[in-house]
């Protein structure tokens, strides 16, 4: 059995023994409980016939699954490429546990992890039940299902990926880049397509199952919100479709556990011959003057800016010219989004699909360029290098920060089409769209502050990566969470207090999304949101001129 497992007792016990996961324990059972103990009557009496429950439910259950995204994906997504880099992989697959034990063993250990974080919960949705108003059969039932496959999926994810990737901050940054696009970008087709029929718009409707959006609004009972959408699925699809996609994923990477499979061969690097003249006179001109060995960096120009972009995977010449390109089929596809979008739902209903999708496509981006800023240099050892050097902290700070807010703005580029189309179509939201970009470019800013004041404190790459992904994600998601539960248990002047810390809901509010057209945010959210990435630049600044001390 699966207990017997020597991979899975060695996986569950270690993790259970981190103070890291009773730290994401007590915070998923504080925030349960916190949201029962809001809306508890205070009159002794049971809600049986009206649905008062639910607005406690709904916000509990999105705050379940908000957990599961963040917190599941972590492991699995470094589990096997750590092991490869340690070369224990190795002895594993050559020693009498099989591919199918190693997987089901490192499988099995994180879901019942999860299933430790989701009972945790059990109490808060007990006494749910026990307001009235929702029903094991109908709401709790389908509600722990979703959760269970979704741990199942996103930990199938994390393994194929960290199967593939070369190092454990990049298989973080793809794993919750995907699980980002399967909870989000999924639902963009829909929006493209719209009210339109035939075979396109069929496979857009489906496409929606993959995300636990449409489950969620079925389970929670927000059929409005969901119809408001064109959303037609529920949790029935979304289990068929999610374990559909576990199986395919277990197959593709139990088949690649295999010694040979996994060999990845060292680049062989430029024969020269050593013995020649040329190769002489090479050297000597490479020890008196480097500048004939490559173009020099300008006086005027940031040197740590420049070693960024040349020594940062995205940031060289054809990684750039590549994130053009995808910005501009990017700008093509929201400028058809914008056009298709609003002709089918009008202008209400599709910006805040497009704005939500923008902002997914900022936290994409973002994370996994500010998160390694620092962590990356302490952990390779290059910052020792660098604080010998006679380049200034405050250099150091602005090449670091610059390198990465030239690329955000490279990617927020791609935003501006399709506001330019809605602006076309009806003039009378012109200020609404400046307004909007206003709050992307504070979300940026945001965005690449908390990145890199994480990146100075944590020493990992791997540890920054993640630890950005769940701060951004609680709050850029978090807060909506508390707009879900509106009315109760939280009222309005809460709410709209809440919100002015999360610059994507302040863009909702200027383009009137439903919802959020009573909420009056900016310009508070924009000066709130620019005090938290002062702050945050100013942590960063601070711990790189420490950093820089001698030790």
């Amino acid at each position: 059995m699966f207990w017997q497992n020597p991979l899975f007792r060695r996986e569950l016990l270690g993790r259970l023994r981190s103070w890291k996961t009773m730290a994401a324990i007590l915070a998923v059972a504080l925030v349960s409980s916190a949201l029962v103990l809001l809306r508890w009557p205070s009159d002794s009496t049971v809600d049986i016939v009206s649905q008062g429950s639910m607005l406690v439910f709904r916000p509990l259950a999105f705050a379940l699954s908000l957990a599961v995204m963040m917190l599941v994906p972590a492991f699995p997504a470094t589990s096997l490429v750590s092991e490869r880099k340690k070369g224990t992989l190795t002895l594993l697959l050559n020693s009498p546990t099989t591919p199918v034990q190693i997987y089901l063993g490192k499988l099995l250990s994180n879901v019942a992890l999860a299933l430790v974080l989701i009972s945790v919960s059990l109490p808060a949705l007990a006494a749910c039940y026990a307001m009235g108003g929702i029903s094991i059969r109908n709401h709790l039932g389908p509600l722990a299902l979703v959760l269970v496959v979704m741990a199942f999926q996103y930990t199938a994810l994390g393994l194929w990926i960290s199967t593939r990737s070369s190092s454990t901050d990049s298989s973080l940054r793809w794993t919750y880049a995907t699980v980002l696009a399967l909870a989000v970008l999924s639902m963009g087709p829909l929006v493209i397509i719209g009210n339109l029929s035939g075979i396109t718009a069929t496979v857009a409707k489906w496409l929606t199952a993959v995300s636990p959006v449409s489950a969620l609004q079925q389970i929670t009972g927000n059929q409005a919100a969901a119809a408001t959408l064109g959303i037609s699925t529920g949790w029935v699809e979304f289990l068929v479709l999610s374990v559909l996609i576990s199986l395919a994923l277990a197959v593709v990477t139990i088949r690649k556990l295999d010694p040979i499979l996994l060999d990845r061969a060292r680049p062989t690097g430029k024969v020269i011959g050593v013995t020649t003249k040329k190769s002489w006179l090479r050297g000597m001109a490479y020890l008196i003057d480097p500048n004939k060995r490559k173009s020099g960096i300008p006086g005027w120009l940031n040197p740590i800016m420049v070693k960024e972009f040349r020594t940062r995977k995205f940031g060289r010449l054809h990684w750039l010219v590549r994130l053009v390109a995808i910005c501009a089929i990017v700008s093509l596809l929201l400028t058809v989004v914008a056009a298709t979008g609003t002709v089918s739902w009008g202008v209400e209903r599709i910006a805040g699909p497009l704005v939500l999708m923008q902002v997914a496509l900022l936290l994409l981006v973002g994370p996994s360029l500010g998160a390694n800023l620092i962590s990356s240099e302490i952990e390779s050892g290059g910052w020792q290098i660098l604080r010998a050097t006679p380049v200034s902290p405050l250099r150091i700070f602005s090449g670091k920060i610059m390198s990465v807010v030239w690329t955000m703005l490279l990617v927020l580029l791609a935003t501006l089409p399709g506001y330019a189309v809605m602006s076309f179509i009806q003039p009378a939201m012109s200020g609404q769209v400046g307004n909007v970009i206003i709050s992307l470019l504070v979300a940026v800013c945001m965005v690449v502050s908390i990145s890199a004041c994480i990146s100075s404190f944590v020493r990992t790459t791997a540890g920054a990566t993640a630890t950005s992904y769940g701060v951004l994600l609680a709050l850029f998601a978090g807060t909506l969470l508390i707009w879900l539960a509106r009315g109760r248990p939280f009222g309005p002047i809460f709410v709209e207090r809440v919100l002015m810390l999360n610059p994507a809901a302040a863009a909702l509010s200027e383009m009137n999304t439903p919802g959020f057209e009573s909420y009056n945010l900016t310009p508070t959210a924009w000066w709130i949101g620019a005090l938290i990435s002062v702050g945050c630049l100013a942590l960063f600044a601070i711990r790189i001129w420490r950093l820089t001390k001698p030790d």
